[in-house]
């Protein structure tokens, strides 16, 4: 299998870390924070998360999440490496739970039909945000924002808004940076048990949705300093 690419080239942002936040660097000068630390910021998000560790412990919570860390960051490199046409084979005994997750991935990856856009900084002055792209690409019926994801186990559609809203913020750095429209959504996931699921979704469906979180973002982060 070998991808073609797009010529399209983005200039890279500078990353600053301000705080325990990433912020990215326009090349106006504009410092936008990045799209999944305004996530992580979310409330409900912190809140959830104490909770988990509480009831498990910060001992057991620091393993599984380290574990989730390594899994995940193995994961998105051979990816990266199989969408590139490079050799992967070495990704094997980095991690064999991703090596072996990314291969239930793979038929789903030999859809693409062409790689537009890969682990690229982009920003939105429309709504002052920022971040890195896992992918975008022309699939059979049109571009798409994708993005991969791993999980010990398969989570439902209800439970991965925040997701959309990540992805929904890459549409719009997209077409703000080359003009070009990119209306679908596609999360890539899969679990440690091999399942696979493509969710799918329409990126204006959550413009309203991201537009709310980044001024209630800006609103607390003004309170704060």
């Amino acid at each position: 299998m070998s991808f073609k690419h797009s010529e399209l080239s983005v200039p890279e942002l500078v990353v600053h870390k301000i705080g325990d936040l990433r912020w990215y660097e326009t090349p106006e000068g504009y410092k936008y924070p990045s799209i999944t630390s305004v996530l992580g910021r979310q409330p409900e998000k912190q809140a959830g998360l104490k909770k988990w560790r509480e009831s498990i412990g910060e001992k057991a919570a620091g393993m599984i999440s380290g574990k989730a860390a390594r899994r995940g960051t193995v994961f998105h490199n051979i990816c990266e490496d199989y969408l590139n046409n490079e050799e992967i084979v070495q990704h094997k005994d980095q991690n064999f739970l991703s090596w072996c997750m990314f291969n239930e991935l793979k038929p789903y990856l030999n859809d693409i039909r062409k790689v537009v856009l890969q682990e690229k900084s982009m920003y939105s002055d429309r709504f002052k945000v920022a971040g890195r792209c896992d992918l975008i690409a022309e699939m059979e019926d049109g571009i798409a924002i994708i993005d991969f994801k791993t999980t010990t186990k398969m989570k439902k559609r209800e439970w991965i808004t925040d997701m959309f809203i990540q992805c929904s913020a890459y549409a719009s750095m997209f077409d703000e940076l080359t003009g070009t429209r990119v209306p679908d959504i596609a999360i890539m996931m899969v679990a440690e048990d091999g399942q696979v699921e493509v969710f799918k979704e329409k990126a204006e469906n959550f413009y309203d949705d991201l537009e709310v979180m980044m001024n209630n973002f800006y609103d607390s982060f003004e309170l704060a300093a």
